[in-house]
C-alpha cells in the first residue's frame, strides 16, 4: 500500500524541514507532496530531493493547494496532508496498517494527536473520539471527534466524496472530516500519538472570531441541528468526556482550567 502525505507551504516555514524529516522516517512506501507558490518550486525541489513539489492555484487557498496535491498524484492507495509546521509521529505506521487491512474499502483511520510548542515539547494532547460509531452523534453535539492530523482517508473514500471544500479558509478539514462521518464513511481508531500539532505564534487556528463563524458555515453546510436532546447525543458526550478523561487532567495540570480553544488562542 502506498500513502499519498500532501503538504501546503508557502515555503517560509522554518519547520518545514522537520515535517519533511518526519515523513521520511516512517517505514512507509510513501509520496511527499508539497504545494507551494509557483515563486517557490524551484527552491523546494532543490532543498528537498526526494519530494514531489508542484505549484497551487493562485488565490486558491490552503484546501485548494491539497486539492492539487491530491490530484498531482496518480499512485496512492491512502492519504494524508500535513501542516509545514507539523509532523507525524513513528506511531503512525499502525494508521496505516489498519487502513491496509481494509481491503480498499471507504474508510478513515485515526489515532491521537500530541501538541508540541515551537521546540518541540510536548503542551499536552487533543482530545479524539474513543468509539468511532460515537463520531456521528458528537458531531451533532458540536464536538470534533476526528482531527486532521495523522488521520489517513482511502482512496475509495476519496472518489467516493471528492476533496476539500476551498471555500473554507480556516475549518476545511474539520468541514470534510465531519462530512465524511457524517456520510456514513467508517472509521476506524488506533491507540497511540500518531501525529503532533504545533502551537505557534501567528497561526490561522489563533483567529478565533473568524474560526467560530466559519465553523456556524459548517454547521449549516453539514445541515446540523440547532440543538440536540436525544439521549444518545448526550451518552455520546459522556462517554468522549470520561475517555478523554487524561487528557484534561493532562491540561490542566500544564496550563490551568482553558479550554481547547483557548489553549489555541494562548499558544506557546
Amino acid at each position: 500500500m502506498k500513502i499519498l502525505v500532501v503538504t501546503p507551504t508557502l515555503g517560509e516555514s522554518r519547520w518545514l524541514a522537520d515535517t519533511v524529516a518526519s515523513v521520511a522516517a516512517l517505514p512507509l512506501a510513501y509520496e511527499h507532496v508539497l504545494v507551494a507558490p509557483e515563486v517557490a518550486v524551484p527552491a523546494l525541489t532543490a532543498r528537498f530531493s526526494g519530494v514531489t513539489v508542484v505549484a497551487e492555484t493562485k488565490g486558491g487557498g490552503m484546501y485548494a493547494a491539497v486539492n492539487t496535491g491530491l490530484e498531482a498524484a496518480r499512485d496512492w492507495d491512502a492519504f494524508t496532508y500535513i501542516n509545514d509546521d507539523d509532523l507525524l509521529l513513528p506511531h503512525f505506521v499502525t494508521v496505516a496498517a489498519a487502513l491496509e487491512r481494509s481491503a480498499g474499502r471507504p474508510l478513515i483511520v485515526y489515532g491521537r494527536v500530541r501538541l508540541i510548542d515551537g521546540a518541540g515539547r510536548r503542551l499536552g494532547a487533543i482530545p479524539v473520539s474513543p468509539m468511532p460509531r460515537l463520531n456521528r452523534d458528537l458531531y451533532a453535539q458540536r464536538i470534533e471527534p476526528v482531527f486532521q492530523h495523522g488521520t489517513l482517508v482511502s482512496r475509495a473514500t476519496w472518489k467516493q466524496q471528492g476533496g476539500f471544500d476551498p471555500a473554507f479558509r480556516f475549518c476545511g478539514d474539520s468541514e470534510y472530516l465531519a462530512r465524511l462521518c457524517i456520510h456514513g464513511v467508517s472509521a476506524l481508531r488506533v491507540s497511540g500519538e500518531v501525529a503532533a500539532f504545533r502551537l505557534r505564534h501567528g497561526q490561522l487556528t489563533k483567529n478565533r472570531l473568524v474560526m467560530v463563524e466559519e465553523r456556524k458555515r459548517v454547521d449549516q453546510k453539514l445541515n446540523l441541528p440547532a440543538e440536540s436532546k436525544k439521549i444518545r447525543h448526550h451518552w455520546a458526550r459522556l462517554i468522549f468526556r470520561t475517555a478523554n478523561l487524561p487528557v484534561y487532567a493532562e491540561r490542566i495540570l500544564r496550563h490551568g482550567f482553558v479550554s481547547f480553544d483557548e489553549l489555541l488562542e494562548r499558544g506557546e
